[in-house]
């Protein structure tokens, strides 16, 4: 199992290489609990995997069955990938994971990956506003609690919203340092998400945008952050929304209804 401490140092010294830490490099050497979260797991045949490293969680997303896009930014990394575990169902692409483009208007994808810590947040946006038919993503605890995150808490922002709006999420394990190497001083977590049967057709980067725009100045009320917004009073008050209110108080569903009227009066 490529999910193993000693997989792990025999292909790092193999490659005369080390972690790269500028790229966040920590692989998950606990292939049995990796395992059990990629068998719960409700992937489309067509997965795109981030940051597969040396491939311990795409050997196991090959064996449930999946045709695997495994973008690394590393090179040596993805040569290591390609040729180490030769596959037909699997490509590996270097390239910029920020920079990837996770839709496929002809059929559904399911996005996967050990998401590089430093990068967390602006990568989760760029794959939520794709809205794959399911996102899997091992991110740091506290980057995980933003999927989860209510009104009013402090972590609560646009990707809480577009989580509640679009998907169905769950915490597939929790993940101790010791369960990496080298072992990084966090605690991480395994979050799954399905897209919803009754999700809005709601274009979710547009979406996205508005959301951060209303919470980019949370000590400020709902009516100064909209101000660029023409007739931002009456849809307000067709909402029943205080304009002393503030934005980071709101449901992930006045939100919406919000985003809808403020598009249809722009």
């Amino acid at each position: 199992m490529r999910a193993s401490i000693s997989f792990v140092k025999t292909a790092l010294s193999a490659l005369n290489t080390n972690p790269n830490r500028a790229l966040g490099q920590n692989f998950c050497i606990d292939g049995e609990r990796l395992s059990a979260c990629v068998d719960r797991m409700r992937l489309a045949k067509n997965v795109i995997e981030i940051g597969p490293g040396l491939g311990g969680l795409t050997e196991l997303l090959l064996l449930k069955g999946a045709s695997v896009t495994a973008v690394e930014k590393d090179a040596a990394m993805a040569a290591y990938l390609s040729g180490s575990l030769p596959d037909p169902d699997l490509a590996v692409v270097c390239g910029d994971a920020l920079k990837y483009r996770y839709t496929d208007e002809a059929q559904p994808v399911s996005v996967v990956g050990n998401l590089p810590y430093y990068i967390t947040t602006p990568l989760c946006a760029a794959v939520l506003k794709s809205l794959p038919a399911s996102f899997y993503c091992m991110v740091q605890k506290e980057a995980a609690d933003r999927f989860f995150a209510q009104p009013k808490d402090k972590t609560y922002g646009p990707l809480s919203i577009l989580t509640a709006l679009y998907y169905d999420a769950e915490t597939l394990s929790a993940f101790a340092p010791d369960c990496f190497y080298p072992s990084p001083e966090v605690q991480s977590v395994f979050v799954g998400m399905t897209k919803k049967p009754d999700a809005p057709d709601d274009d979710p980067a547009a979406l996205f945008g508005f959301c951060t725009a209303l919470l980019s100045m949370r000590r400020k009320t709902i009516k100064n952050n909209l101000k660029s917004y023409l007739n931002a009073d009456e849809a307000l008050r067709s909402l029943g929304i205080s304009p002393e209110t503030r934005a980071e108080t709101l449901p992930p569903k006045m939100f919406l209804a919000l985003f809808r009227l403020m598009s249809a009066r722009e």
